[in-house]
């Protein structure tokens, strides 16, 4: 038996809850752990459109989600690397914000 896709209403409740239990969990773990948290909630926002048919689908951020969602788990094992991928991502969110919003003339 499957469950039901949840609605956008109850996606964006989850991504709520998530957030929240995520800032309770920080206070005592890790710092590194508080950067695995926002990018798993970013990898969670980039689905918001699957949930919410007034968005759209945005291939960037897709494309951002495959990688989180590949390398957020060094953070377990390799804390370097994981430095390195944030800092990609970074680089990345640079690079497309000037495209869209320099480039594009918006």
């Amino acid at each position: 038996m499957s469950a039901a896709k949840p609605s956008g209403d109850d996606y964006l409740f989850e991504i709520a809850v998530f957030l929240a239990t995520s800032a309770l969990n920080c206070i005592d773990e890790p710092p590194l752990y508080g950067p695995f948290r926002l990018l798993d909630a970013l990898s969670k926002i980039a689905d918001l459109p699957r949930y919410a048919p007034c968005l759209k689908e945005d291939p960037f951020l897709q494309r951002i989600k495959a990688i989180i969602d590949e390398k957020k788990f060094l953070v377990m094992y390799n804390a370097e690397d994981f430095r390195k991928a944030v800092d990609e991502i970074v680089k990345m969110f640079a690079e497309e914000l000037k495209r869209r919003y320099l480039e594009e003339g918006r």
